[in-house]
């Protein structure tokens, strides 16, 4: 149901692509993720990273529609001490996501300030761990019975936009499905991330 639901959502990008074809703007977008789990664990930031394709159509003069298909990494990191070194725990967490995004268009022709909001859908490509103290480091990846292949959330950001083609751009990722289905590995944790990226219309 969730891999007919994200095909669906990617169907929906193509078809979208294709009839904004002689009227929508096309660009690229990446940049860094500070990303981490809202909900009972209790761990750091994780810096990754999010790059993919982006879509502008215009519904109105100060409205954009605007759809994206991003690769996008999401984990946490904590550390723990324990007698005689420190262990450091990495989760990596590899999306393909779908954001729709609904933004207003605000400014002169050479400088625009871009507010937006929209819903994301997110699907697992892999998922896994690396624990690492002194000089021993393990790692694994998670399966199926571990982790839920579907993300869903909410996004809300800013762009900045200069020159016409260049994009100056922070969003603020809040996940609202569990990342995890055995509660034995944590409890109630979401998906977070501060983003902040760098974007070019072509």
């Amino acid at each position: 149901m969730k891999k007919t639901f994200v095909i669906s959502m990617l169907l929906l990008l193509s078809i979208s692509f294709a009839f904004a074809q002689a009227q929508g703007n096309y660009g690229v977008r990446a940049g860094l993720n500070l990303s981490n789990f809202d909900g009972d664990s209790k761990a750091d930031n994780k810096i990754g990273f999010h790059a993919g394709f982006m879509m502008e159509y215009k519904v109105h003069p100060l409205i954009v529609v605007q759809p994206e298909l991003l690769y996008t990494q999401r984990g946490t990191h904590h550390e723990t001490k324990v007698p005689g070194t420190t262990s450091k725990t990495d989760d990596l967490l590899h999306y393909v996501e779908l954001p729709i995004f609904l933004k207003a268009s605000i400014g002169t022709a050479d400088f625009k300030i871009e507010p937006y909001l929209g819903p994301e859908f997110r699907y697992l490509v892999k998922g896994g761990w690396k624990t690492k103290a002194g000089s021993s480091e393990t790692s694994g990846d998670y399966d199926k019975d571990d982790i839920n292949s579907f993300d869903y959330g909410l996004g809300l950001g800013l762009d900045l936009r200069i020159n016409r083609d260049i994009l100056l751009g922070a969003r603020y990722s809040m996940g609202m499905a569990e990342v995890f289905k055995d509660k034995l590995i944590s409890k109630k944790d979401k998906n977070t991330s501060i983003m902040i990226n760098l974007g070019y219309i072509y």
